[in-house]
C-alpha cells in the first residue's frame, strides 16, 4: 500500500472515532425511527451482482406471485397483461407511458390503481400497497436507445421502480398518483398498524428492508434532501446532492443510486478530459463525495477506471450529454454501502458495510445538510 493510501486509511479511521465521540455535531436522525419496525425481504435471486437486477416477489390482481426487478433508478410498476387482470377494486386511470432513459425503452399502456401484495418469498405476504401501475401493451424505443427492441403486446414484463425524483426523467412529472409501493403501504400481513413501518426503505447487498429502525441505521451518514412541491400523501424529494471529482476536477451536482444497471454514467464537470458520448478511458480517477467535500467526510468512495480489484468498480463508465453535473452510480455501489431512502423525513443515508477496504471509501455517521 502506498504512503498516500496509508494516510487516507488513518484519516478515515480517525474521522470515525471522532464522529462516535462527538456525534459530528448533528442531531441523531436515526432516533426518529425508535418504536418503528422494518420488514426484511431477501432478494429472490441472491446478492447484488453485475449480472442481474435484484428481484423481489409481488402479486397483482388476477395473477399469482411473480418476481419483479427492483429498480431504485425509476418509480412505478410496469406489468404485462398475463401478470395483472384488473378486478372490481381496480380503477382505470387512462393511457400512460413510462420512459427508461438508461436503456431508451418507452413502455406504453393503461394506468390502473390497484392493490399490490409485497412478499418475502413466493409463499409469504408481508404488506399490501395501493398504487398506480402501468399495464403495458407496447414497447417503443428512443432515438438513441442503448438497449431496446420494439414490441407489441409484450409478455414477461414485471418491473418495479422504487426511486424518487424520477418524474422529469420518466415523462411522468404531471402524474400525481402514488406509484412507489414501498412508501405507499395500506396494510401489514402481521396485522400490526401500518404506521409502525415508516415510509421508506434500506437497501443492502442482500435484501431490502421496508421501513427503518435504529439498529439498521445508526452507522449511517444522513443527507437532508430538499422538498418538491407535491400533493399531500405523495412524498417526493429532489435528487441526492454530491460532488464528483474526475482526475482532480470537481463539480457539484446530484447522484442516483440505481439498482437497475450494473454500469455508471456520468455527466462530468467542465474541464475534464472525458468526451461526452464515449466511455471513460482507463486510468481515469473518479471520486464521489456525498453530499460534498467536508471534514469529517460524511460518505465517499473512489476508483480508477480499469482497475478491477475494487469491488465498487462498475462494469463500465459511460459519459453522457446531460447539461448538469450528474452521476448514476449503478448497483455496484451496494458492494460497499447500505443505502437508505426516508420518504417521510426527506433523507438519504449511506452506511459502510465493512466488505470493502477503507482505501476505497468510508462513512462518518451523522446528519449533514448539503452546503
Amino acid at each position: 500500500m502506498s504512503i498516500s493510501r496509508s494516510l487516507k486509511t488513518v484519516t478515515i479511521a480517525l474521522a470515525l472515532v471522532l464522529s462516535s465521540i462527538a456525534g459530528v455535531g448533528a442531531q441523531e436522525t436515526w432516533r426518529a425511527y425508535e418504536g418503528h419496525e422494518a420488514i426484511e425481504i431477501p432478494f429472490a435471486n441472491g446478492p447484488i451482482s453485475l449480472h442481474h437486477v435484484p428481484d423481489v416477489w409481488l402479486s397483482l390482481s388476477g395473477a399469482g406471485p411473480r418476481r419483479f426487478g427492483m429498480d431504485t433508478g425509476s418509480t412505478g410498476i410496469v406489468v404485462s397483461a398475463e401478470h395483472f387482470i384488473p378486478g372490481p377494486r381496480d380503477v382505470a386511470q387512462g393511457p400512460g407511458r413510462l420512459v427508461y432513459n438508461s436503456s431508451g425503452r418507452v413502455l406504453s399502456g393503461e394506468h390502473w390503481l390497484t392493490d399490490v401484495v409485497i412478499r418475502r418469498d413466493e409463499h409469504t405476504p408481508v404488506a399490501t400497497a395501493r398504487v398506480q401501475v402501468l399495464k403495458v401493451d407496447r414497447i417503443t424505443c428512443l432515438e438513441h436507445a442503448r438497449d431496446c427492441r420494439p414490441e407489441v403486446e409484450p409478455r414477461n414484463v414485471s418491473y418495479m421502480g422504487i426511486g424518487f425524483d424520477r418524474g422529469a426523467a420518466q415523462a411522468t412529472a404531471g402524474n400525481s398518483s402514488p406509484k412507489n409501493p414501498f412508501v405507499s403501504l395500506v396494510s401489514l400481513a402481521s396485522g400490526r398498524p401500518v404506521g409502525s413501518v415508516r415510509p421508506g426503505y434500506v437497501v443492502t447487498r442482500t435484501s431490502v428492508h421496508l421501513g427503518m429502525t435504529p439498529a439498521l441505521t445508526r452507522h449511517m451518514a444522513f443527507v437532508k434532501l430538499t422538498p418538491k412541491a407535491h400533493p399531500p400523501g405523495v412524498p417526493d424529494w429532489n435528487g441526492a446532492p454530491m460532488t464528483v471529482s474526475v482526475d482532480g476536477v470537481s463539480g457539484r451536482g446530484t447522484m442516483l443510486m440505481d439498482t437497475g444497471i450494473n454500469y455508471m454514467f456520468i455527466s462530468p464537470p467542465a474541464g475534464t478530459r472525458l468526451e461526452r458520448g464515449r466511455r471513460a478511458p482507463e486510468g481515469t480517477r473518479i471520486e464521489l463525495f456525498m453530499p460534498n467535500r467536508l471534514r469529517p467526510q460524511p460518505a465517499f468512495y473512489e476508483f480508477r477506471v480499469g482497475r478491477r480489484g475494487n469491488p465498487l468498480h462498475p462494469e463500465r463508465i459511460e459519459v453522457v450529454r446531460d447539461p448538469m453535473v450528474f452521476v448514476n452510480t449503478g448497483r455496484m455501489f451496494l458492494e460497499g454501502f447500505d443505502y437508505l431512502y426516508d420518504a417521510a423525513g426527506g433523507h438519504v443515508g449511506y452506511g459502510w458495510n465493512g466488505r470493502v477496504s477503507h482505501e476505497y471509501g468510508g462513512v462518518t455517521p451523522g446528519t449533514y445538510d448539503a452546503p
